[in-house]
């Protein structure tokens, strides 16, 4: 299976995680999300209805409670 996008810059922001360097991965994953941002938030949304509704993998339901205090109600 080839590497996604996100898997490409993820591996490069463990090489060089430095927060000094202007440019690079850092940047271009914060862009990826940032432009995909909609897409996050419906994805989101329906995995967090999944979860409340008792269908899901233990892997999902621990993914979204991950980020419930991202997209969760404050």
């Amino acid at each position: 299976m080839r590497a996604s996008l996100f898997d490409e810059l993820s591996e490069k922001l463990a090489k060089d995680p430095r927060l000094t360097r202007r440019g690079g991965p850092r940047v271009d994953l914060s862009l990826l999300l940032f432009n995909a941002r909609d897409e996050v938030r419906a994805l989101w949304t329906a995995a967090d209805a999944t979860a409340r509704a008792g269908e899901v993998s233990p892997e999902l339901e621990a993914a979204v409670d991950r980020l419930r205090p991202i997209f969760g109600a404050r």
